[in-house]
């Protein structure tokens, strides 16, 4: 079967510039002088060699050429000339008046003296016997007697604890305010003008329903 009338032959046709078979009975083959490659190396006939790095994996980059290109920006950097140290700004520093607590310490010295003052109107309005008897005291000397005075107890008792409700919430406004350092005196001032107007209005509304304190404002006002 080495070859046939019709011209074909079991075993290819070798082309020119082929070497003879190996040892191990594989065909060692030279690239013709005709070949894309150009370059008798052994490599496939038509098909040119890779370029270094042609079938690396996307992003691989050549260490070779990695390393020149810091070398050189190395050296570049190495030859600028030194920039002069330019002089950074301080850091702001708190000024003086800024307190640790408040806008400023004097605001913090106000409104804790209010908080204060405030704190011991509170612990005295607690003292409802002593205070009914004061405010009795005071309508009866300066307008007319009551004709039922302890009915100012429970008023007085009433107004106790509207003083300790705003109180509280006062306090606790103004040490949220001292903490973020904002402005906080007037707080408590007016916490204090609204403590004694809703701590007023029980008082009050006893007084004037009372028979005779009500029959005096009526003399006062028809001139009887």
């Amino acid at each position: 079967m080495s070859g046939g009338t019709d011209g074909w032959s079991a075993v290819p046709a070798r082309e020119p510039g082929h070497v003879a078979d190996t040892a191990d009975g594989l065909e060692a083959r030279r690239t013709p002088a005709t070949s894309a490659a150009g370059a008798q190396d052994g490599r496939v006939h038509g098909r040119p060699a890779p370029q270094y790095g042609e079938y690396a994996p996307e992003g691989w980059v050549n260490p070779v050429v990695e390393h020149e290109r810091r070398e050189q920006q190395r050296l570049e950097q190495a030859e600028r000339p030194a920039e002069p140290v330019t002089a950074t700004a301080a850091p702001a520093r708190a000024t003086p008046a800024a307190g640790r607590f408040g806008a400023s310490p004097l605001d913090f010295v106000l409104t804790v003296g209010l908080l204060v003052i405030g704190l011991w109107s509170v612990i005295e309005s607690l003292s409802v016997g002593t205070t009914a008897s004061t405010i009795r005291t005071v309508v009866e000397q300066q307008y007319t007697d009551l004709s039922n005075p302890a009915a100012l107890s429970s008023a007085v008792l009433v107004r106790a604890v509207v003083l300790v409700v705003v109180f509280v919430f006062v306090a606790w406004w103004s040490i949220r305010r001292l903490r973020t350092r904002r402005w906080t005196f007037w707080v408590p001032l007016v916490g204090g003008v609204v403590a004694t107007v809703l701590g007023m209005v029980p008082v009050m509304v006893v007084i004037f329903q009372d028979p005779q304190f009500s029959a005096y404002l009526h003399r006062m006002a028809t001139g009887g």
